[in-house]
């Protein structure tokens, strides 16, 4: 049985496609509710917010500075492109985020002798990242969908 402790979390939240749900108090109050319910697998080491800032700019439901205050890192993703390929661009760059995680904290476990797998929390309820999540969990990294 692995240890949690030494469990690297990353937290991967898609906003554009699940921004924060106006019955939530505030940012703090939504960080806090998803630390409580992923840091009993290990210890969170980041929280990544995707978004495209100029989006959101203007809306009185997006708060950059609380969002940062609550340890998230925002990675703007400026929207280029037409139609579809505006949202894949977004989705591309949190799967490579995601993967180059799982493998770098993978490397690190082995050569620590930890025996911790990395756990990857992915906050969307975007279908596109089934795939992804199903060969990682196949490659014993454990995933956790919130949405």
């Amino acid at each position: 049985m692995q240890h949690h402790e030494y469990r690297e979390i990353v937290i991967f939240w898609d906003y554009e496609n699940l921004p924060l749900p106006s019955w939530f108090k505030n940012t703090p109050d939504a960080s806090r509710r998803i630390h409580n319910a992923v840091s009993k697998y290990g210890r969170i080491v980041d929280r990544r917010l995707y978004l495209d800032s100029t989006k959101w700019n203007n809306q009185k439901t997006f708060d950059r500075s609380s969002f940062d205050m609550s340890g998230f890192d925002l990675v703007d993703t400026p929207t280029r492109g037409y139609g579809k390929t505006k949202k894949e661009l977004l989705d591309k760059k949190i799967i490579v985020d995601i993967l180059t995680f799982a493998w770098d904290s993978a490397v690190r476990s082995r050569q620590s002798g930890s025996g911790g797998s990395p756990c990857v929390v992915l906050i969307s309820s975007d279908g596109d990242y089934s795939y992804m999540l199903s060969k990682l969990r196949d490659r014993g990294i454990m995933s956790i969908v919130m949405h």
